[in-house]
């Protein structure tokens, strides 16, 4: 399926939420932001991140350009990620976050450019292992698309929210739920840096957020079934 086919229908059905009188346009000028972004990045890659960065000055809250698929299957980004907190335009899309306490990411490189996305979390009392494969495409190289291609996902750099060894993962899934989640390399990290990405998100009306409880500590990967 096209990308500007998937990115026009989540355009559209965004506008059929309720409370559309800000969210809507704050959510169909990221995603027009994101479609123009792909759709020139290619040909125009350095005046285009010249005028991307010029616009930031003006308007600071603005998300940076996500990271390239060549970037972030680098070295840098591979490995363990912890995850420590996520902001939605719907409420309802928290839930799925609700009963999850701990969970950490362990990304590595597999074949034909596709990344495999390993989870370990701590649902109630239980640990749980999830896998996923996502395909990288040049392209579209600012886009991660899962092998079954009901989700994309756009990776952040943590400078976005003073945090450098931090990322922030924004998934778009089949049913147009969206999520930004932020992980880190360690599994603490300052007060400062959640303040500060919560305060980013509700400066694009992401304003419901979750926070992992982190009561009961992380998963190890024997734990997980």
């Amino acid at each position: 399926v096209p990308l500007s086919t998937v990115l026009k229908h989540l355009r559209l059905s965004i506008c059929q939420l309720e409370d559309i009188s800000i969210r809507c346009v704050s959510c169909i000028a990221f995603i027009d932001a994101v479609m123009l972004m792909s759709s020139l990045w290619g040909a125009f890659g350095s005046l285009i991140g010249l005028f991307y960065a010029g616009m930031q000055v003006m308007v600071p809250c603005l998300p940076p350009v996500p990271l390239s698929t060549s970037v972030f299957t680098t070295d840098e980004y591979m490995g363990s990620w912890h995850f420590v907190a996520v902001a939605v335009w719907d409420e309802d899309d928290l839930k799925s976050f609700e009963t999850t306490d701990s969970s950490v990411l362990h990304i590595q490189r597999g074949e034909n450019d596709t990344l495999t996305v390993i989870e370990r979390a701590r649902v109630g009392d239980q640990c749980q292992k999830n896998k996923w494969t996502y395909v990288t495409m040049p392209l579209m190289e600012h886009f991660l698309f899962r092998s079954d291609y009901n989700t994309i996902a756009l990776v952040w750099d943590g400078k976005f929210i003073n945090c450098s060894s931090c990322i922030i993962l924004l998934f778009v899934d089949e049913d147009e739920a969206t999520s930004a989640m932020l992980f880190a390399r360690s599994e603490k990290i300052p007060d400062e840096v959640i303040k500060e990405f919560k305060s980013k998100m509700e400066c694009v009306y992401m304003e419901d957020f979750a926070q992992a409880p982190l009561k009961q500590g992380y998963c190890k990967l024997d734990e997980a079934a």
